[in-house]
């Protein structure tokens, strides 16, 4: 179990210039990058929990159930998601600990981690542009974002520090580079192209998302 503290002696981590990959993969797809990664940790970020790792396989087991759905046409809820997300993985359970709190613990940082998050995207039809990370009325559900702060502010010196490339962040960067691709969109008969991702593994059933054909843009490959 992480070290229990208080904010008074831990001070508050500030992240800043964040690195952002946005990508829907297949579960094989995000096993690789967890067999990388075999050492390092997934903690729940958000609300109160027992202060425990999430298992990898229980969040494969999840993601491989959301991706089943996916392909029946199913949307995972908001309730779902929230099981998993938001979450930080880390190499270094030194970089977090825990605040008690009533019938629980809250985790908290000391360093920089991975943040993953649930990923939705919305289309400007004005601005004829992709925007990730957007909860908006007729949001698409696409899979991961993994982020991670290029400065932070330490807690108790109060500077600012840059990250650096730190190991665990090029893993998910080499990572997203070989299982994914930027996905073509085809909107009005028009290609558009984003920064949003697309596993090479989902390419041959992602016209069956059911959010696409609903909103009225078609992914081509």
């Amino acid at each position: 179990m992480l070290a229990v503290s208080h904010p008074e002696k831990e001070g508050v981590f500030q992240g800043s210039k964040w690195l952002k990959f946005q990508l829907l993969c297949d579960v094989e797809e995000l096993s690789l990058l967890f067999n990388q990664l075999a050492t390092s940790s997934l903690f729940l970020l958000t609300g109160v929990n027992d202060g425990k790792p999430i298992p990898q396989a229980f969040f494969l087991e999840k993601w491989g159930k959301w991706i089943d759905g996916l392909k029946r046409g199913e949307i995972p809820s908001t309730e779902e998601l929230r099981t998993l997300f938001a979450s930080v993985l880390t190499d270094d359970l030194n970089a977090l600990w825990l605040q008690e709190v009533p019938n629980g613990y809250l985790l908290k940082l000391r360093k920089p981690v991975v943040h993953l998050q649930a990923h939705f995207f919305t289309y400007s039809s004005v601005d004829r542009i992709f925007r990730p990370m957007s909860m908006g009325q007729g949001s698409i559900f696409w899979g991961i974002q993994f982020s991670w702060p290029q400065i932070y502010q330490d807690p108790k010196s109060m500077q600012f520090c840059e990250t650096g490339r730190e190991f665990i962040f090029e893993v998910v960067r080499n990572w997203v580079r070989e299982v994914s691709r930027p996905v073509p969109f085809l909107v009005d008969g028009e290609k558009i192209f984003s920064s949003i991702r697309l596993g090479k593994q989902c390419f041959s059933w992602i016209a069956r998302h059911p959010q696409l054909t609903s909103f009225g843009v078609e992914e081509r490959c």
